[in-house]
């Protein structure tokens, strides 16, 4: 399936624009080895740095909420055997072999994370304020959306983040924007707030996912049980698209869910399972050992990694451990985002600016340590 998989993201990487441009080199790692730099010596508790205190929740300028992560470690990768996996879900072992060799990863600093996906309506203000157009819009290379008319997925232009040919109002996650958009929109949060605002790392995502749970998913081992915690492919898509494999359960969406209706895991983050995969800063590479490693950020250069699968996603793409990527131009009507903010406080009087408030409201009971059928079903 992986192959089948490269090869469609191969024959459309065009449909972003070079790989190589200027905001692409060196990008993923130096925000977050910035910040460790300014971290300086290791920490102690979560929650005992000066500037961040315990269990805070933030609300920025334009209304997004972020959940505080405590510092801490955790198991990196499947816990469960490449083979098993593949028995289970009646797929190919190779296709979880990078999620090997599992390994500990400590995330030494505290972080805040959006705790929903960036909203159509969060983008907007974004590009109202900025001008900003996406590649999909400027590049004449497309965007992927659905025709109501054929019943078909296609490439065409007038697809993008505005338009994926079904319903996407200000409260659903904004779709059809590549890597490169979405380090923008955390360029100008940046700016406008003060603070570093920037993509997870790959660790930084899984270990928020979790949740301290070692799990499949972070509400169990159950596919089925995903239909109460996200948006993935389900008995609802199956009603639409009956070639698509799918959990029989119903989760009620067909296309893409406005963020928050399902249940969040400890951290009081929403839809990391399913709804739309999540652009992470790094580049996306093997992972070399198994031995413990500090704040990872991934490999120098290939393409970008992504997580947490789509409302179109099988149900062993939707896993914490799950992995895949995309060419940072890349855009379809399953890839969005969600921000990291630093704990990091650039400006006088701490993170907390004019326009934004917050409040603490602990960690949800979280440890800190702790294509196929149809259409396009891809990943």
């Amino acid at each position: 399936m992986r192959v089948l998989l490269a090869l469609l993201l191969i024959g459309i990487a065009g449909c972003g624009g070079d790989d190589n441009s200027p905001g692409d080199v060196a990008a993923p790692s130096s925000p977050v080895k910035a910040e460790n730099a300014v971290a300086g010596a290791s920490k102690t508790k979560p929650g005992s740095e000066p500037n961040v205190p315990g269990g805070m929740e933030v609300t920025n300028s334009i209304g997004m909420k972020f959940r505080l992560i405590p510092a801490g470690e955790f198991m990196m990768g499947s816990a469960v055997p490449a083979a098993e996996l593949a028995k289970r879900f009646e797929e190919k072992s190779e296709d979880f072999e990078d999620e090997f060799p599992r390994h500990r990863v400590q995330i030494s600093r505290p972080f805040f994370l959006g705790q929903h996906e960036v909203t159509v309506g969060q983008f907007r203000r974004f590009v109202t304020d900025t001008g900003h157009r996406t590649e999909a819009e400027r590049d004449g290379k497309r965007g992927f959306g659905f025709d109501a008319t054929t019943g078909k997925f296609e490439l065409d232009l007038k697809y993008n983040w505005k338009n994926a040919g079904f319903k996407q109002d200000d409260n659903h996650p904004v779709i059809n924007v590549s890597w490169n958009d979405a380090v923008a929109f955390c360029s100008w949060l940046t700016r406008r707030d003060g603070v570093p605002h920037r993509l997870p790392t790959e660790a930084e995502w899984e270990y928020a996912c979790r949740g301290g749970t070692t799990s499949l998913y972070f509400h169990g081992d159950n596919p089925e049980g995903l239909a109460k915690i996200g948006n993935v492919a389900d008995g609802t898509l199956k009603a639409r698209f009956d070639k698509f494999v799918t959990i029989k359960a119903k989760d009620g969406f067909p296309f893409t869910a406005p963020v928050g209706n399902f249940r969040p895991n400890s951290f009081g983050l929403f839809d990391t399972h399913g709804n739309v995969w999540e652009w992470c800063s790094d580049w996306y590479g093997e992972y070399s050992n198994g031995r413990t490693v500090k704040d990872p950020t991934g490999p120098a250069s290939g393409v970008r990694a992504i997580r947490g699968g789509g409302w179109n996603g099988l149900a062993w793409y939707c896993r914490s451990a799950a992995r895949y990527w995309s060419p940072p131009g890349y855009r379809t009507y399953n890839r969005g985002f969600r921000v990291l903010r630093s704990s990091i406080k650039k400006a006088a009087g701490g993170g907390v600016k004019p326009g934004e408030r917050s409040r603490s409201v602990g960690p949800s009971g979280a440890s800190g340590a702790a294509t196929r059928g149809a259409g396009v079903q891809a990943e």
